[in-house]
């Protein structure tokens, strides 16, 4: 009996103890309240003004862009969060599924990666579902 119970406690030391490679820090993402369309997160090298002094939190401007200095954005799995902002700062969750939908992410010359998610109803979606090469 005691072996089977330092067995469970070594694999449950294991498990909790653990984390998968591709397992990356969630972001979260500032939209001005009203935004639809695509949203592209691009890596730019020099000084930023759509980021927040927390890491991993994007501000996306008025065109849908959202820069950061990490060339590799999304190399992993993690639940982002995705939130309009009005004037005042005040946020409004928005959900995946019902108003982000398509996200995706790809190489870009030189190794950066960039990522891309659409803010919209569903419909909205299905009428615009093409990326802009902008």
């Amino acid at each position: 009996m005691i072996k089977k119970l330092v067995l469970l406690l070594f694999i449950c030391h294991l498990l909790t103890g653990c984390k998968q490679d591709d397992q990356v820090s969630p972001k979260t993402y500032l939209i001005p309240i009203g935004y639809t369309g695509w949203v592209k997160v691009q890596y730019e090298d020099g000084p930023i003004n759509t980021s927040t002094s927390k890491p991993d939190e994007y501000r996306v401007n008025k065109d849908g862009i959202a820069i950061t200095h990490d060339p590799h954005i999304h190399e992993g799995w993690a639940t982002n969060h995705y939130y309009y902002v009005d004037q005042k700062g005040k946020r409004t969750k928005l959900v995946p599924g019902k108003m982000v939908h398509g996200s995706s992410s790809g190489m870009e010359q030189g190794g950066e990666t960039t990522e891309y998610f659409y803010i919209g109803t569903s419909e909205q979606f299905e009428k615009d579902h093409y990326i802009s090469n902008e």
